[in-house]
């Protein structure tokens, strides 16, 4: 009764406080400014209560960041309280380099949940997935921890080590992971390159303050190498500026031509973004396909939004994620920041993109991410007054209110057969040790990628190597089980050695080889020809 007592009494000093510094704040509590100046004048005397009778000193720091977080779960859930510490640990991220594993992550159900992996960083290169859950932090319990407290824990100087419990759908036991810290790059591009004579491929991985120009780079050297059509990957994408989005369907549609458009309860937050809003927008007329997945969220669904309700691409994968709200940062008097949710995002033809999240828990919110994907949940599930059918303009059927629905649905498999015996590989690095000493005593391919790509055979003593290594650090892990994923192993030894010898963009060139998605995305490129010649008709 106490407990619930003191978190009513920190409910109503946030309200208290936040009207003190912000008096306009009454709208977004309450509808009639009457009704709000007699709650608040209530507020006000329990305020002045406590803090004159309480019988304990009270720490009102604590209790107030408390209360807005407290406050905040009862919105949605991407309004959220950033203390000092993650203000300049977002910053980071979008602006610099930082040492750490290399995960982006929320803490739900009490545990330490994987939601992407930053490719390149140490945790994909140990094979960590979206869907895990870290248990244990150097065999110290890491339940119900604050989500403020996880960096600390996790990030550190670069070459220390970190080793972690996880526990993963599909594997029985948790299992340990010891990941080595390094420099986690910023950079926009997984890699792009020509995957045959005239088709292109560009794969955006995040929209950050020079994604555009990156992107922008990017096609006019796939343009003078030939391409005449394009794939466009935002798998895993996750977002970022609204401007940068925007900036990029500007590259691929010319004229002034509206984008995504914002609308919320004050009118202020009401805004229309075009084509040619951040710079030029350009002429490129070319057969276009858009890859995405359940991770494509927020700037990615703006963009991939925006070219389906032209016509101008033919959206292939699975169901995006569906996140279409628009968060402003106020920020606090000591330094701290709220994220407030203003409005909500709205592509050209109308659709909302954002998913339902009323009378869900953010554990709830989250649960479709963390289940296999096999089905297209994500539009299934959420029919609502609010998912109606929209019409690109050219007539097609799209969907709103439960992120953008693709053309085609592509399924996702897993390029092995048997999950634990990969991942006792991924743990150890035996791909990257094997492959590392090879490069170092081969240098002669470091010459010619293209006749590397084009030539080079794994061979039987590289897959040898492998299992030498399986049995020198005793791993249970029998030769038919290495047999029976051969085609993957292959693949992951090539690609390892891609990187040692020139690096990331070269490494996913190889390994996107064995992607089914990815292969199967550029068999549609008579479909998007076909939509991209559909003339506009009135609605």
């Amino acid at each position: 009764m106490k407990n619930k007592m003191q978190k009513v009494v920190i409910f109503l000093l946030a309200i208290t406080v936040s009207y003190l510094i912000y008096p306009k704040i009454d709208y977004l509590f309450f509808g009639d400014r009457d009704s709000a100046r007699y709650n608040f004048n209530r507020l006000s005397d329990v305020f002045d209560n406590i803090n004159e009778n309480y019988v304990d000193s009270v720490n009102w720091d604590k209790s107030i960041d408390g209360a807005i977080n407290g406050l905040l779960d009862n919105l949605d859930p991407h309004s959220v309280f950033i203390d000092i510490e993650e203000v300049k640990r977002n910053e980071e991220n979008f602006k610099g380099r930082y040492y750490g594993i290399g995960i982006q992550f929320d803490v739900l159900e009490g545990y330490i949940t994987v939601i992407s992996i930053i490719p390149g960083s140490p945790s994909e290169q140990v094979g960590l997935q979206p869907g895990d859950l870290i248990t244990e932090i150097e065999g110290k319990s890491a339940y119900q921890i604050k989500r403020d407290d996880v960096p600390a824990r996790l990030k550190g100087e670069k070459g220390t080590k970190v080793t972690v419990t996880i526990e993963r759908n599909g594997i029985p036991k948790p299992f340990q992971v010891t990941i080595t810290r390094d420099e986690i790059p910023i950079f926009a591009l997984n890699t792009y390159f020509m995957q045959d004579d005239s088709s292109g491929y560009i794969w955006l991985n995040r929209f950050a303050g020079t994604t555009s120009d990156e992107f922008e780079e990017a096609l006019q050297d796939l343009e003078s190498r030939g391409m005449k059509q394009l794939v466009l990957d935002l798998r895993g994408n996750g977002g970022g500026y609204l401007r940068q989005a925007v900036a990029v369907v500007g590259k691929l549609i010319q004229g002034h031509r509206l984008v995504v458009y914002t609308q919320g309860r004050n009118r202020r937050n009401n805004e229309q973004y075009y084509t040619d809003s951040f710079g030029r927008s350009h002429s490129r007329d070319y057969p276009l396909v858009v890859l995405i997945d359940y991770g494509s969220a927020s700037a990615s669904e703006i963009v991939a939004g925006a070219l389906q309700d032209y016509d101008r691409a033919l959206i292939v994968g699975k169901n995006s994620f569906g996140k279409g709200l628009v968060q402003n940062e106020f920020q606090l008097n000591n330094g701290s920041r709220l994220r407030l949710t203003v409005a909500k995002y709205y592509t050209p033809s109308g659709r909302m993109i954002q998913k339902p999240y009323k009378g869900k828990s953010k554990d709830e919110y989250y649960h479709d991410m963390m289940e296999n994907d096999s089905s297209n949940t994500a539009v299934k599930d959420t029919i609502t007054e609010e998912t109606i059918i929209y019409h690109t303009q050219g007539g097609r059927q799209v969907y709103g209110g439960g992120g953008i629905k693709p053309d085609i649905e592509i399924h996702y498999k897993r390029p092995y057969t048997s999950s634990e015996a990969i991942q006792k590989l991924l743990q150890k690095r035996i791909f990257f040790e094997v492959a590392s000493a090879y490069a170092n005593e081969h240098h002669e391919w470091k010459k010619d990628f293209t006749k590397f790509y084009n030539e080079f055979k794994v061979s039987k003593q590289l897959l040898n190597n492998i299992y030498k290594q399986v049995k020198q650090r005793k791993m249970k892990i029998t030769l038919k089980e290495l047999e029976k994923n051969n085609k993957f192993i292959k693949n992951r030894i090539k690609a390892e050695l891609a990187r040692s010898l020139w690096g990331m963009e070269r490494y996913w060139q190889v390994e996107l080889q064995e992607d089914n998605q990815f292969l199967n995305t550029f068999t549609h490129f008579n479909e998007a020809n076909n939509i991209r010649k559909l003339k506009p008709i009135e609605h």
